[in-house]
């Protein structure tokens, strides 16, 4: 046996090196010896139907090869020899549905283990043999793209992958698809399919609290954009949106917004506009805005920039790896001589692809070359590829340049160090030695959403979504300054609302954002960070009037007499013509934990004016805002349509030069129809 895994290994390589089809000759050849010489596991076998003749068993040694083919060579030789057996046990068609549903629930795909005879809907018998790597799953089966579950609420999804074509016996070809198991979501709005196997952490939207009980509001401001870009993918392509996929606060923050440059010591501005809440008109809506300094790109610093690439076989597709390539190469015409790119990859297990390289003529050669080599296949040891990428970053770290790690993949970690809150904590750590974090996240059917959001949150960074080049080059030339050249980190606004003007208030997403109230002036506690020229928007909704039941206070109140109590008692309202107060916390960029805060404020009364006197931008965030809740089901969005999300939109679309709000009313019309 040991001679025919030399021989296989040196066919893998040779295909490998030369980007050749299946060695038929050899195959057919290797596959007699192995049948006759080695107790060798052979796929089983079925009729198709009555008009074709029965499919020829393979060995094991074509399932690995075309395996390989199909994926690439890169990571195969990192793993385990499990990884190529093939169970002789031939499951019932009964035990291949427990199998999806075991492998479903558990976040899992269907792997090498399983070799079964199943039976379409249609009549037909159908052989299924699979043979794959941990990150991959091949099918094999004539005439046929999907292998389709029976069971409700499951469903066996393949996508087309390279042609091959084995000459065995019959001449009967064998087309290899890789197939993933994944959940069917429920059907959310008025798309068709499902989101597939994606996830999403889980997310409930805030409710309405009284000034008296929770006088404070306090939360982390975000920056991410993610969640609109993989929500309008989805609805391009016909998915179903799901609920927790849906973050509010990222679909607002996609878009820029006319606020005004800071003015004095501070590296952002704040600006806040009342209005009538358009899906509720006796409610009141408050935008709070923040504004971020803008630099100018001469005068940016140098960038010391790790790229940390998923080279895996979960990256083989097109809206993955080679899109993610593609979007790193418009960066790189941004950068310059006093910049370095390091790149890092990983597929089973980490490596250093390209030492740091400064991008110079020649550098830049370099480094498109390297990028152009690139081939997915193997597992995902996402764990290990980050702690080398921080290595590398920390081991040529540019004092007052931009030192960042940047993440591409689909956040399938299989392999290594795969535990979501291990992850985090990793990073968590990593995030203090001062290099900051950008995720960028590809492609669909195992994007893992929820674990690149949270090591976003914890890692100093900012999480976006590439589904198209245009989208890459919104992320790496539109935003490059905001997304690289970080101005204020551990950035916290905490509002403290008038009980006498405001009876309820509700804080419209951030819900995995939020703050306790005493966080804000505890400097141990993270926060986000705010980029060169990054806007900031959030949004309240409110019910004006006089709130009633007192509650503890944890710090100084404005608005409320006998400020500071541990006892639910009453208090005595502060004369004062001001609904809310907005306060905010920040460090500078190179801070750490034990670095104090600046912090400031702002005093605001409401305006009394209707919406549509209001400014484009009040007009627009709230339309992006009523959006997300129609999306998400909200119970909130109280007399809210997708009509009078598209006359919100329409009304504040504004000069629109990137038309990114022209777009957004076209995804509009899109869901509306």
């Amino acid at each position: 046996m040991k001679k025919e895994n030399q021989m296989i290994d040196a066919l893998l390589s040779e295909h490998a090196r030369k980007g050749a089809g299946v060695d038929t000759d050899f195959l057919e050849s290797l596959e007699k010896r192995l049948d006759t010489e080695s107790p060798v596991i052979k796929i089983v076998t079925a009729q198709v139907d009555t008009q074709r003749s029965r499919i020829p068993t393979i060995g094991i040694g074509i399932a690995a090869a075309l395996t390989v083919a199909a994926v690439g060579y890169y990571g195969w030789k990192d793993m385990g020899k499990s990884d190529l057996a093939i169970n002789d046990t031939q499951s019932s068609e009964e035990q291949v549905e427990k199998l999806l549903v075991d492998r479903s629930k558990k976040g899992q795909s269907l792997r090498s283990e399983s070799v079964a005879s199943y039976k379409p809907r249609k009549g037909k018998d159908a052989t299924v043999g699979i043979a794959a790597d941990e990150a991959n799953e091949l099918l094999y089966l004539p005439d046929s793209k999907v292998y389709k579950s029976k069971l409700a609420g499951l469903r066996a999804e393949a996508k087309p992958g390279e042609a091959l074509t084995s000459n065995v016996d019959t001449g009967d070809s064998f087309r290899s698809h890789a197939l993933r198991v994944v959940p069917v979501r429920q059907d959310i709005g008025r798309s068709k399919l499902d989101a597939g196997g994606d996830r999403y952490g889980k997310l409930a939207d805030n409710v309405f609290s009284s000034p008296w009980e929770s006088p404070l509001s306090t939360f982390s401001v975000d920056v991410d954009t993610a969640s609109y870009t993989n929500m309008r993918r989805m609805i391009q392509s016909g998915q179903s949106v799901p609920a927790d996929a849906v973050r509010i606060e990222e679909m607002v923050n996609y878009f820029n917004y006319s606020y005004p440059q800071p003015e004095g010591e501070h590296p952002f501005s704040v600006n806040v506009e009342t209005a009538s809440c358009p899906w509720n008109t006796e409610h009141r809506l408050v935008k709070v805005g923040l504004q971020g300094k803008d630099v100018i790109r001469e005068q940016r610093p140098a960038a010391n920039l790790v790229f940390l690439l998923d080279v895996s076989g979960s990256m083989n597709s097109d809206d993955k790896l080679p899109l993610l390539v593609d979007s790193v190469k418009i960066l790189l015409k941004e950068l310059n001589a006093d910049d370095s790119v390091s790149l890092v990859v990983y597929a089973g297990r980490q490596g250093l692809a390209l030492p740091p390289t400064y991008v110079d003529d020649e550098g830049r050669k370099t480094i498109l070359e390297k990028l152009s080599s690139f081939r997915s296949g193997g597992s995902t040891n996402g764990g290990s590829g980050i702690t080398l990428a921080y290595k590398m970053a920390k081991k040529h770290f540019v004092k007052g340049g931009v030192n960042r790690v940047i993440l591409g993949t689909d956040g399938d970690f299989n392999v290594g160090l795969t535990d979501r809150k291990a992850l985090v904590s990793m990073v968590e750590r990593e995030a203090k030695s001062g290099v900051y974090l950008s995720v960028l996240g590809l492609g669909s059917g195992n994007l893992n959403d929820a674990m690149l959001e949270d090591i976003t949150n914890k890692g100093n960074g900012n999480y976006s979504y590439i589904d198209s080049l245009r989208e890459g080059r919104k992320v790496f030339l539109d935003d490059m300054m905001g997304n690289l050249v970080t101005i204020a980190k551990d950035v916290k606004i905490q509002v403290e609302f008038n009980p006498a003007k405001v009876e309820s208030y509700r804080l419209i997403g951030y819900a995995n954002r939020l703050l306790k109230p005493e966080d804000f002036k505890n400097k141990k506690i993270d926060a986000g960070e705010i980029g060169a020229g990054h806007t900031v928007t959030a949004l309240y909704e409110i019910v004006p009037g006089n709130a009633k039941d007192a509650a503890a206070a944890v710090d100084d109140l404005e608005y409320q007499k006998n400020k500071v109590n541990l006892k639910p008692v009453k208090r005595a309202v502060v004369d004062s013509p001001n609904m809310l107060t907005v306060k905010l916390a920040y460090k500078g960029p190179e801070a750490n934990k034990e670095t104090e805060s600046t912090y400031f404020k702002t005093r605001i009364k409401d305006s009394e004016s209707a919406w549509s006197d209001a400014s484009d931008d009040f007009k627009f965030a709230s339309g992006v805002a009523l959006f997300g809740m129609l999306q998400r089901g909200s119970e909130h969005v109280g007399e809210g349509t997708y009509q009078l999300v598209r006359d919100l939109a329409e009304k504040g679309r504004g000069k629109d030069e990137k038309s990114h709000r022209t777009e957004f009313s076209d995804l509009v019309r899109k869901v509306a129809k």
